[in-house]
C-alpha cells in the first residue's frame, strides 16, 4: 500500500512534461511569432494577437481568422552515473491554435482564441536501463479557451481584458518495481482565469506592449489502473502559473522591423501538491516542488521584401525553474537558447506563415537529486548528465474579410 500511495503521488504531481518551454509552458503559439523568437507582444499584427496582446486587435480591420500549429520534435539523452545512456522516444507533437477577431466599430473589437499553452509529453524508451524505472510516459493536454474584449481609447492607447477556461486531460504511466509492470493513471479537470493587456503607440515608428495572463487553478480527478496492484480514485489541484510579457517594437524603415521583449513566468505557483482521496478527502500525501520564477529574454526582426513576401528571424534565452534538488525526468528542464527563421506570404485575403525554431539546451549535470519518484531504486537514478534539443516547425494560415 505504501508503494501505491507513492505512485499516485508521483503521477499526479507531474501533470505536465515537455522539453519545449521553461517548466511545462509552451510559449510558441503562432508561426509568425515563432519566426520572430516569440518577441511579439509589441507587434501582434495578426489574429494571434488574441494570445500575444489582445489590446492590439483594435488595429485589425474586419474579421480575421487563423489556424495552425507549432510542432515540436524533441530529443533527450540521459547519461547515467554508471555510463549507460537512456533516451526518450522520438515523437512529433502537433498542438493546434485557432484565433478569430472582429472589429465592431472604431473603438471596440472582440477576439477568440483556442490553443495549448501548457502540456506535451515525455516518454522514455522502453529499452532504457535505469531512467525508465523512474518514469515511463507522461502525456498531458491543456486546452485554453480565451475570449477578449478590446477598447481603443485614442490613436495611441488600446486596452483589453478577457477570460479563460482551461481543460486539462492527462494519461500517465509509471513502472511499478514490485509488480514488475507499468501502471496507468488517467485524470482530467478544469479551471478558469483572466487576462489583461495594453498597447501604446508612441509614434509611427515605436510601439510598446504589455500582456498578463493570470494563474489558473485546475481541480483534477483521476483513476489509477493496474493489474493485481491497486485501482482507486484520487484528486488534487494543479495551479498553472501567471505570465507577464512587456516589450517594444521599432520600425526602422519601410523594410525593417525590430522587436525586443522580457517574459516572466511565476512558477512559484508550483510549490506544493496535495493528494487526497476522492471518497473522503483524506490527505494521502503532500509533495514539495519549490520551483522558482524565471525570466526569458527575446528579440526578433522582420524584413519586408515585397507586399507579398516577408522574412523573419529571432532568438531568445530562457531560464529554467527546476532546482537540482527537485529535478525529475518528467520535467528534465535546463536553461536554453533558441534561434528561429520564418517567412510570410500574402495574396489578397489569404496569409500563410511558416517558421522553424531550433532549441539548444545547455547540458545539465545532476549530482544531488532528492527524487526517486517512488521507484525504489534510489535517488541516484536521476543523477548524471542530460542533453536535449528540439525542432519546432510551424505553419499558420490566415484569412480576413
Amino acid at each position: 500500500m505504501v508503494n501505491t500511495i507513492v505512485l499516485i503521488l508521483v503521477a499526479l504531481m507531474a501533470l505536465a512534461s515537455n522539453v519545449n518551454a521553461a517548466g511545462f509552458r509552451l510559449a510558441e503559439q503562432d508561426a509568425k511569432a515563432t519566426g520572430m523568437g516569440n518577441s511579439f507582444v509589441a507587434v501582434a499584427d495578426n489574429a494571434s494577437a488574441v494570445w500575444y496582446n489582445p489590446a492590439a486587435i483594435t488595429n485589425l480591420e474586419g474579421t480575421n481568422l487563423s489556424l495552425g500549429t507549432v510542432m515540436v520534435a524533441p530529443s533527450m539523452e540521459h547519461t547515467n552515473v554508471n555510463g549507460t545512456k537512456d533516451k526518450i522516444e522520438n515523437t512529433l507533437h502537433i498542438p493546434p491554435h485557432f484565433y478569430a477577431t472582429r472589429k465592431i466599430n472604431d473603438q471596440w473589437s472582440l477576439g477568440l482564441g483556442v490553443n495549448a499553452p501548457f502540456g506535451l509529453s515525455t516518454e522514455w524508451d522502453k529499452t532504457t536501463a535505469l531512467t525508465r524505472k523512474v518514469a515511463t510516459e507522461s502525456e498531458v493536454k491543456a486546452i485554453n479557451y480565451n475570449l477578449n474584449g478590446a477598447y481603443k481609447l485614442n490613436d495611441k492607447f488600446s486596452f483589453a481584458a478577457g477570460a479563460s477556461y482551461v481543460m486539462v486531460d492527462a494519461t500517465l504511466n509509471k513502472w511499478h518495481p514490485a509488480a514488475a509492470q507499468e501502471i496507468t493513471l488517467e485524470g482530467d479537470g478544469h479551471g478558469v482565469g483572466f487576462n489583461a493587456a495594453a498597447m501604446y503607440k508612441y509614434n509611427d515608428k515605436l510601439n510598446f506592449g504589455a500582456n498578463y495572463h493570470s494563474k489558473v487553478k485546475a481541480k483534477l480527478e483521476g483513476d489509477l489502473v493496474a493489474t493485481g496492484v491497486f485501482t482507486g480514485p484520487v484528486k488534487t489541484e494543479l495551479t498553472l502559473p501567471d505570465m507577464l510579457q512587456f516589450g517594444a517594437a521599432y520600425k526602422y524603415s519601410d523594410k525593417w522591423l525590430f522587436s525586443a521583449e522580457a517574459d516572466y513566468t511565476n512558477w512559484t505557483t508550483y510549490r506544493n501538491i496535495v493528494i487526497k482521496k476522492q471518497s473522503n478527502s483524506d490527505v494521502v500525501s503532500t509533495d514539495t516542488k519549490n520551483w522558482k520564477s524565471v525570466w526569458a529574454f527575446r528579440a526578433g526582426t522582420e524584413y519586408k521584401y515585397s507586399d507579398t513576401w516577408k522574412f523573419r528571424a529571432g532568438t531568445f534565452y530562457d531560464n529554467n525553474p527546476v532546482t537540482d534538488a527537485r529535478f525529475e525526468t518528467r520535467v528534465p528542464d535546463t536553461d536554453r537558447v533558441a534561434f528561429s527563421i520564418g517567412a510570410g506570404w500574402n495574396k489578397g485575403n489569404i496569409t500563410v506563415d511558416a517558421s522553424y525554431m531550433y532549441l539548444m539546451f545547455r547540458e545539465r549535470k545532476i549530482t544531488d537529486s532528492l527524487q526517486d519518484n517512488g521507484a525504489g531504486v534510489g535517488a541516484t537514478t536521476l543523477n548524471g548528465k542530460y542533453n536535449s534539443a528540439a525542432h519546432l516547425p510551424a505553419l499558420t494560415v490566415g484569412y480576413k474579410f
